[in-house]
């Protein structure tokens, strides 16, 4: 089975259940042979067999209402694309004190500028970021792992890339391993309100940060004209990025907050929202 997916999902008795079938679930609500009605509860009862039936007719697969290793592939390539975008509304409109703008590609192996803006859409700065988890077998080499060109693991696996969509972010003290996550403040991406985000974050995945770290290896002499390794999903940035965004951030008012090492039962209010939006 493709990653996420670990099991085929099908009609048993007690119902099968888990977050395999929460993403399933999500996926098959997104093709237009899926009636609208199929509710994303987590339990594979008869509504999900119907919908992975319709889904597998549509799609001129063998119509068995089991997600196997075809159907879960297909259904992960046609409709993992939550079409989240940003609609240009600023921080304080939903009460944050700042905003990050994150565009991703397919590949991403390609790296993409992101923007940080104040409150109000005022730009503060441009920042190049990688979004990539590990390579899209699975796989990783020892780190840093600056990849071979892949587009990476799928966002709805342990470690795959940045998940996208709407969510709160929050400045959070640094890291205790400054080779792996720099000396500096990071951005942890905190709980998904929308796209696939909300169904992913916290309690599915967790522990997306934006950070930076010491890449230089006996292979590589990493500076900032090479691209930057891959990570387990989080967003890499330039040491001096990273460095800059938290002396700006400081500037507005912004908190930094004693770093609890996860989204879940996020102890404070965030302070900041992103959008991670898919731009291909």
């Amino acid at each position: 089975m493709p990653l996420p997916f670990y099991r085929e999902l099908y009609v048993t008795s007690p119902y099968m259940s888990g977050d395999d079938v929460s993403i399933a679930q999500t996926l098959l609500a997104r093709d237009d042979a899926v009636d609208s009605s199929l509710v994303c509860d987590g339990v594979f009862g008869n509504d999900s067999k119907e919908a992975t039936t319709a889904f597998q007719t549509a799609n001129k697969l063998p119509s068995t209402g089991i997600l196997d290793s075809v159907s879960a592939q297909m259904l992960l390539d046609l409709h993992s694309a939550d079409g989240f975008t940003d609609s240009g509304f600023t921080a304080a409109s939903m009460g944050y004190l700042y905003k990050v703008h994150v565009p991703v590609h397919t590949n991403r192996s390609v790296e993409t500028y992101a923007t940080l803006f104040d409150q109000d859409n005022n730009v503060l700065l441009k920042f190049k970021t990688r979004q990539h988890g590990l390579r899209d077998d699975g796989s990783s080499e020892a780190w840093p792992d600056y990849g071979d060109g892949d587009e990476g693991l799928n966002q709805f696996s342990s470690s795959g890339n940045t998940v996208t969509g709407l969510v709160e972010m929050d400045l959070n003290s640094p890291e205790p391993n400054p080779q792996v996550y720099g000396p500096w403040p990071v951005n942890r991406v905190v709980r998904g309100l929308d796209g696939n985000a909300l169904l992913m974050l916290p309690n599915i995945r967790d522990g997306i940060l934006i950070h930076t770290g010491n890449w230089t290896t006996e292979a590589v002499d990493w500076k900032p004209s090479v691209d930057m390794p891959n990570s387990s999903g989080c967003l890499h940035a330039h040491p001096s990025d990273v460095e800059r965004i938290y002396s700006l951030l400081v500037g507005l008012g912004v908190e930094v907050r004693e770093n609890p090492f996860s989204g879940k039962d996020y102890p404070y209010k965030p302070q900041g929202i992103a959008v991670i939006e898919l731009v291909d």
